[in-house]
């Protein structure tokens, strides 16, 4: 053992902690029968909590005469859940994550990989066309660039891909993308190229090895058109990070799988998902008349009698908004291009929609309706203020029951969903974030009233300048008054400090959601201003790993790299005496990188900065492969066959 392994060597036979998504590399599997006993106890436990709750509040707590009427209001607002969690228990009783007919893909399928991009630096694109170029079968890579750049035509040349860029720049990504699939059709007529199957990824979703190979079989069905997979992140700590598998981690998980196991189609995402092009092209393209052009083009694909299916397996990881600011901004387009579908498509009548069928058609308009939530949580919001300063009586129950029965009913609902949802939720994250609706919901309210187009807003991936912390939006501090405002008062009202006209118990039946809804607005504003989440410098994501490494010859002791550099540690004394440099990562080819020493930070141990030379696209495609298609067994403390991006 090398000095320098003696000295910063983890403790012998411990593993590396990796992310939860390296639970689905793997083939797709059943859930197994614990997972699925464990779901119908939680969603019939939910269920009975919450209907319990409204039932012994509507018999034996409401008052009589006119002044039922505020406590019928309230009771209604409590009541209204009670459709959702029965809904969500209906449809997540059975999952279903089917592996694709074929283990092989169709004989002769011609694929093409299609990356849009319009000015994410290097650091963020570079690792997705490296890994594209490296998939296995044979295909051609696209990179369809929006951006005009000189440096990512000479990238792409460097990789042995191709390299895309129209005169015109209409219609945001779905036009990028058209203006490819009539280049493929046009050469497959001239019998000079062409393509069967599109995999579409956004330039941040890095491909993994088995992305085609796993894929490809699903088209053995001559009816599928679209093949969508998993969106999961690789980026912990970004602002939607719950330590497992983000926000979306309820939808690719627990809601594509049980929609599909309900014979529903699940729709194309946007990303990580491969397309026949004759279904797309017999639609008339992607569709460009909203942001959403994946929501939008699904419609138009299953009202076609295209199928749509669902591949439930880690096969590409991609990067999460890092800032308030960041998640706000992509949050807000979804939802007003949700409204822009569900305005043009008018997917509640039938006749709108023909060739869909009532499932699909149910699904979509759900899907179509999510930026709607954002008003709902305003509404939630409003009913128990107004309900507080009406001062009308509520409730007839002593203080204590109603303290009491709320808090068994919040209880059993909040783990019994989370069973339901085979805990892929964690309910400190997800309230935090709940907050973001209102202005996102607000925004969808001053676009039903005033229309117009929606400005496609790119979920911003480059580094900042210097690090600022989020701001709170000014919608929810004004929210976060007035809750404020209207519980101190009727506080202050029992106390006889204030006038005010309601006992203790109609007060409480109100003031526990104030109260409730009050805490996740000061949670949600903790985490939008938090440090955490403040913009930073980088371009690239830092994943923290030790493993042996050498440099121009000497032993060292990697402590984490990006993509575009590294930190490694060193014996004192034996730091390289050169400012270029040669890194040797396990089981790679050298990667030249220029160093820099850091403060020592102990009388042993040095520490030095690696970057990668500007322009030397060589060295970052070795990096970025050796990040996202880890040679199998390169790092000991991982897994075998788990990506270093995966190590936590």
């Amino acid at each position: 053992m090398t000095l320098i392994e003696e000295r910063v060597e983890t403790r012998p036979g411990v593993r590396t902690s990796v992310a939860a998504w390296t639970e689905q590399l793997g083939s797709p599997t059943s859930e197994s029968a614990r997972s699925r006993r464990l779901a119908h106890l939680g969603g019939l436990a939910a269920v009975t909590a919450l209907a319990a709750y409204v039932t012994w509040r509507s018999l034996w707590t409401l008052p009589t005469g006119w002044a039922g009427i505020a406590a019928v209001l309230l009771v209604a607002f409590e009541a209204v859940p009670l459709v959702r969690l029965t809904y969500a228990t209906v449809l997540l009783w059975r999952i279903g994550n089917t592996p694709p007919p074929s283990a092989e893909a169709p004989e002769g399928l011609r694929v093409a990989v299609l990356i849009p991009t319009y000015d994410e630096p290097v650091e963020v694109i570079a690792p997705t066309i490296a890994a594209a170029a490296a998939l296995e079968p044979a295909h051609e890579t696209w990179v369809l660039d929006d951006g005009d750049r000189t440096w990512l035509a000479e990238f792409c040349e460097s990789a042995g891909v191709r390299y895309v860029s129209r005169k015109m720049h209409d219609h945001d990504k779905a036009g990028n993308l058209n203006f490819a699939l009539a280049l493929l059709c046009a050469e497959d007529v001239a019998g000079v190229g062409g393509a069967d199957v599109v995999a579409v990824l956004d330039c941040d979703h890095v491909p993994l090895s088995s992305f085609l190979t796993s894929t490809l079989g699903w088209f053995a069905d001559e009816k599928v058109a679209v093949v969508q997979a998993p969106q999961v992140y690789y980026n912990s700590g970004a602002f939607d990070d719950d330590g497992m598998t983000g926000e979306q981690g309820v939808f690719f998980n627990v809601t594509l799988p049980a929609q599909q196991a309900s014979g529903a189609d699940v729709r194309w995402c946007g990303s990580t998902a491969l397309l026949r092009v004759d279904a797309v092209s017999g639609v008339g393209g992607f569709s460009t008349g909203t942001v959403r052009e994946d929501l939008d083009t699904t419609i138009s694909l299953l009202s076609a009698g295209w199928r749509t299916v669902y591949h439930h397996q880690t096969v590409a990881v991609g990067l999460s908004p890092t800032t308030p600011s960041a998640y706000l901004i992509q949050q807000r387009r979804r939802a007003l291009g949700a409204l822009q579908v569900l305005t043009r498509s008018r997917l509640w009548r039938r006749r709108s929609v023909s060739g869909l069928s009532r499932v699909n058609r149910w699904t979509l308009l759900l899907a179509a309706a999510e930026g709607l939530l954002g008003l709902a949580t305003v509404v939630a919001f409003a009913v128990p203020v107004v309900v507080v300063l009406s001062g009308a009586a509520t409730s007839t129950a002593h203080p204590a029951a109603i303290l009491g029965a709320f808090a068994a009913m919040w209880g059993v609902r909040l783990w019994g969903d989370r069973l339901l949802l085979r805990r892929q939720i964690q309910w400190k994250t997800s309230l935090a974030l709940s907050i973001l609706r209102i202005p996102v919901g607000l925004a969808c309210l001053r676009w039903l009233a005033r229309g117009g187009q929606v400005a496609f807003d790119v979920t911003p991936k480059a580094g900042s300048h210097s690090r600022v912390r989020g701001r709170i939006p000014t919608s929810i501090l004004i929210a976060t008054g007035i809750l404020a405002t209207v519980l101190s008062y009727s506080v202050f009202g029992l106390a006889d400090l204030v006038p005010w006209t309601a006992d203790l118990s109609s007060t409480l039946a109100a003031d526990v959601w104030l109260a409730a809804g009050l805490g996740v607005l000061v949670l949600g504003s903790q985490r939008i201003k938090s440090a955490h989440y403040a913009t930073s410098r980088r371009n690239a994501h830092r994943i923290s790993l030790s493993t042996p490494v050498t440099v121009s010859g000497v032993a060292g002791k990697l402590v984490d790299i990006s993509v575009g550099g590294a930190a490694v540690a060193f014996a004192s004394g034996t730091v390289p005496d050169a400012e270029i440099v040669e890194l040797e990562l396990p089981m790679a080819e050298p990667i030249r990188m220029v160093l820099t020493r850091l403060p020592q930070r102990a009388d042993d141990v040095e520490y030095v900065s690696l970057r990668y030379l500007g322009s030397d696209w060589r060295s970052l495609q070795v990096m970025a492969l050796w990040m996202f298609h880890t040679p199998y067994d390169a790092v000991p403390s991982l897994p075998a066959g788990t990506p270093v991006v995966a190590a936590r």
